[in-house]
């Protein structure tokens, strides 16, 4: 697994627990990983994938499409697998 892998099931699990503790819980990384592997995104990307609303972590519309491409290249490469 690359770390591109690993950065994208790293967004992919915090868009699922909506919680950076609760996705390194679940990817046994600590906030601070899950935290650098979302910014490393955000860098590679050009964009913010998520918006901390009134302590609420929501998704951009850039971090909805990564979203949506994450998953989908999560799935080829299980199918290719």
């Amino acid at each position: 697994m690359s770390l591109l892998d690993d950065r994208l099931d790293t967004l992919i699990t915090v868009c699922e627990t909506k919680n950076f503790t609760k996705a390194g819980e679940i990817l046994s990384l600590t906030q601070p990983a899950v935290s650098q592997h979302i910014k490393k995104l955000e860098e590679e990307l050009h964009t913010t994938l998520f918006l901390r609303k009134k302590g609420e972590l929501v998704l951009s519309p850039e971090g909805e499409i990564a979203l949506l491409y994450a998953r989908r290249m999560k799935a080829l490469a299980e199918k290719m697998q």
